[in-house]
Order: C-alpha cells, then structure tokens, then sequence
C-alpha cells in the first residue's frame, strides 16, 4: 500500500472556489480501481489548509490516478487558488 498526504493551503477569497472544484476529484479518485481511500479534510488550526490523504493499492494505481482526467483537471484548475505549492508526501507503510 502507498500513502499519500497532499496538503493544499487555499487563498481565502478562493476557498468556495476550491471546495467545489474538490468535489468532483474525490467522487472519481474513491471510484479508481486500486483506490483504497481517499478523503479530504480541513485543518482545525489552519483556516483554508486542505489535507487529502490518499491510500493506494500500488505504484500503478498511483499512476493511473496522476493520469487521469479528474487529476489533470483539477490540478489545472486548482493552481491559481492557492497561496502555496502543494506540499505532497508519499509514504510507504512498513508491512
């Protein structure tokens, strides 16, 4: 399994913007094959921070996520709104 938190730190005046351009990545990744889970939080002590974390069955299944349509789309999309670059950690749990 690989672990993936991919933090989002949003523009206030962009942030409705942003919860609903989210939306349509999360319904499609959670429907990938090889997606185990995959969700979307706000931090509680950082207003406008997104958390997704993402868990995969595998490389492939990373990969065919980073290349599919809803990704493309919304990392298209989503650069403008934020005020930072998505800092994106990739973990692989100790079996």
């Amino acid at each position: 399994m690989i672990i993936i938190n991919a933090i989002m730190k949003v523009q206030s005046e962009y942030r409705e913007q942003y919860l609903t351009l989210v939306q349509p990545l999360i319904q499609a990744a959670n429907a990938e094959e090889g997606s185990l889970y995959y969700e979307h939080f706000e931090k509680t002590d950082e207003p406008n921070t997104f958390v997704m974390i993402e868990h995969y069955k595998d490389q492939a299944a990373v990969e065919a996520h980073n290349a599919s349509e809803h990704f493309k789309t919304f990392f298209g999309q989503v650069s403008e709104l934020l005020s930072a670059k998505p800092d994106i950690v990739v973990a692989q749990p100790i079996q």
